[in-house]
C-alpha cells in the first residue's frame, strides 16, 4: 500500500515547472489584453456559503460542489465558479453605481469528481471577463471580440466561435403548450442535434404541424451565418423571434466588419442553460480538441437574484483543459531554456562572480550561480542537461562565456561583458 503522505488526492495534480511557466506566460498575456480594454482584475473568496448557490439559477450542478462545515455549523463550498461570486460582489458593493463595470478574473475553481471526468478535474483554473451595466450590442461585440483575441493569445488560430441566441428558442417556446418535462426533452434533443428522437417527442404532443416543423428545423440551424439567419427568419412564427434574430445578425455583422468573419459560425441549436442565458450565447472550439474552450453569453437576470439589477455579459474558459493544446503551439519554443546564464567561480573569485550574476539579473536575465571547484567540463555537462543557454566562468583576469561544447569568448571585465550583451 502506498503511503498516503506521498500521494495527492484523486482529482488534483501537481503542476511541474515547464507546464507552470507556459501557464504563467498565457496568464500574463491575457491579463495585459483584458487590462488594455479597461477590465480590472478582482478575486473572490475561496470559500463561499452554500446558500449563495442553492437558489441561484446558474450553470453549476450543485451536486458537484465541494462542501464542508465551518465551526459554526454552516455549510460552505469551495468556489465552484467565478461568475456567480463576482455577481454577488457587484450586487453587494456596486448597487448604487450608475455606470458600467468591467472585471476580469484568474482563479481556481473546485468541483467534485463524478467519475466521468479526468482525474485532474477537481481543481481547475478559470479565466474570463464580466461586463456589467450595459445591455447594448456593443457590449456583446466587445466580449466576443475579447474571447477571440484570448484564443489567439494562446497561440491558436484554427478555431471557430459558434454564435447563438437563447431568446430565439425562448420566444418559440413561449407560444407552445408543452410541459416543463417535454421542454427539457426537446431542448436536450436539439442540443444533441438528434432529429429522429426529437420527432418522436413532438409526435407525442398536441402541437400543430407548423409549430412542429419549426422545432424540427432548430437542430439544423447551424453553419454559415448568412444561410442560417435567412432560414431562421423564414420559419420564425412571430415578431419576437425575428427581433431576437435581428439582434444576433447585428452582433455578427459588427464582428465580421472588424475582421473576424472567418472565425464565426451560427448555431441556433445552442440553447444550453436557458434559465441562465438571456440573449447572445457563444462557444469556441479549437480544431482537434473535442470540448468547448470558451463559453459565454448574456445573463441579465443574475444580479437580480442578489437584489440588484445590472445587465451583464461575459465568458470563461479553463486554462488547464487547454494545456496540452497550448504546449503544442509556438509557446514551447519560448520556454525551452530555463535560465539565460549560469555563472561559475572558485572561492577566490566568489565576490566578483556574485557581482556578475547580480548585474545580469538587474538587466532582466535569468541567472543561476555557484562555486565550482571541480573540472569545468563536468559543470558544462550538468548545465546542458538543465537547458541553460550560456555558462560564464568568472576568473581573476577575465570572464569566459561558454555556449555549447566549443564556443568560448573571453571578456576582460564586467563592463566589457555588459557592453556586449546589451547591444
Amino acid at each position: 500500500m502506498l503511503n498516503e503522505s506521498k500521494r495527492v488526492p484523486e482529482g488534483v495534480a501537481d503542476v511541474h515547472s515547464f507546464d507552470l511557466e507556459i501557464k504563467e506566460k498565457v496568464t500574463a498575456s491575457l491579463k495585459k489584453l483584458y487590462k488594455s480594454y479597461g477590465y480590472r482584475q478582482v478575486q473572490t473568496p475561496t470559500f463561499e456559503y452554500y446558500d449563495l448557490f442553492l437558489e441561484i439559477k446558474g450553470t453549476i450542478d450543485k451536486e458537484k460542489m465541494v462542501k464542508l462545515i465551518d465551526r459554526d455549523g454552516k455549510i460552505l463550498v469551495l468556489r465552484p465558479d467565478a461568475t456567480i461570486p463576482i455577481a454577488r460582489m457587484v450586487a453587494t458593493n456596486y448597487k448604487n453605481d450608475d455606470t458600467y463595470l468591467k472585471f476580469s478574473y484568474f482563479t481556481n475553481v473546485f468541483r467534485s469528481n463524478d467519475g466521468q471526468q479526468s482525474l485532474t478535474s477537481r481543481e481547475l483554473t478559470q479565466a474570463g471577463v464580466e461586463f456589467f451595466g450595459k445591455q447594448d450590442i456593443e457590449a456583446d461585440v466587445e466580449v466576443i471580440t475579447l474571447a477571440i483575441k484570448s484564443i489567439q493569445k494562446l497561440g491558436l488560430e484554427d478555431f471557430k466561435i459558434d454564435l447563438g441566441q437563447a431568446n430565439y428558442f425562448k420566444e418559440l417556446m413561449n407560444i407552445s403548450t408543452v410541459s416543463n418535462e417535454q421542454l427539457r426533452e426537446i431542448r436536450k434533443r436539439i442540443e444533441q442535434k438528434n432529429v429522429s428522437e426529437l420527432r418522436q417527442i413532438l409526435d407525442a404532443t398536441d402541437l400543430n404541424e407548423n409549430y412542429k416543423k419549426v422545432v424540427l428545423a432548430m437542430p439544423m440551424l447551424y453553419g454559415k451565418p448568412e444561410n442560417v439567419m435567412e432560414k431562421a427568419e423564414n420559419i420564425a412564427l412571430n415578431e419576437e423571434m425575428k427581433r431576437e434574430l435581428n439582434h444576433l445578425r447585428q452582433v455578427y455583422e459588427r464582428l465580421a466588419d472588424a475582421g473576424y468573419e472567418d472565425y464565426l459560425s451560427i448555431d441556433l441549436g445552442l440553447i444550453n442553460d436557458l434559465n441562465y442565458y438571456t440573449g447572445i450565447i457563444f462557444q469556441g472550439y479549437v480544431k482537434g480538441y473535442g470540448k468547448p474552450v470558451v463559453v459565454g453569453g448574456r445573463y441579465d437576470q443574475l444580479t437580480k437574484q442578489f437584489g440588484s439589477d445590472l445587465p451583464a455579459t461575459g465568458f470563461g474558459f479553463y486554462l488547464d483543459d487547454l494545456m496540452e493544446v497550448i504546449k503544442s503551439s509556438y509557446m514551447d519554443e519560448q520556454v525551452e531554456m530555463s535560465s539565460d546564464f549560469f555563472v561559475v567561480y572558485d572561492e577566490k573569485n566568489r565576490k566578483k562572480g556574485l557581482a556578475t550574476a547580480d548585474l545580469l539579473r538587474e538587466y532582466g536575465f535569468i541567472v543561476e550561480s555557484d562555486i565550482v571547484e571541480d573540472k569545468l567540463e563536468n559543470c558544462v555537462k550538468k548545465v546542458q542537461r538543465r537547458n541553460i543557454a550560456c555558462i560564464l566562468q568568472v576568473k581573476e583576469d577575465a570572464i569566459v562565456s561558454i555556449r555549447g561544447k566549443e564556443t568560448r569568448k573571453a571578456y576582460k571585465d564586467i563592463e566589457e561583458l555588459k557592453s556586449e550583451i546589451l547591444t
